[in-house]
């Protein structure tokens, strides 16, 4: 089975349904104190999230530091940069 949401995963693993993989960061101590985390072998790759976000348009203050919390690398700066119209789609004729 699959599911799009960790608490999900983690009903179906209490409800004996097998094992689950979750990220680490959807596993709390306490909270999930019934099951156990085991670090997953190498040969599983690691997996990707992509953000989307639309050329032109303004982001509020908690976008930003969503994105930044994502990757270091995508600080404020660097996603208005890259959120600014082309030249070429503001231009009028």
């Amino acid at each position: 089975m699959s599911a799009l949401d960790a608490d999900v995963i983690k009903t179906y693993v209490e409800l004996g349904l097998g094992m689950g993989i979750i990220a680490p960061i959807a596993y709390d101590t306490q909270r999930d104190a019934g099951l156990v985390l085991l670090q997953a072998p190498d040969e599983i790759p690691p997996s990707t999230t992509l953000i989307a976000v639309r050329r032109g348009h303004c982001l509020r203050g908690f976008a930003y530091r969503f994105i930044d919390l994502c990757s270091e690398r995508l600080g404020e700066a660097v996603v208005r940069a890259a959120l600014a119209p082309r030249p070429e789609e503001t231009a009028f004729e």
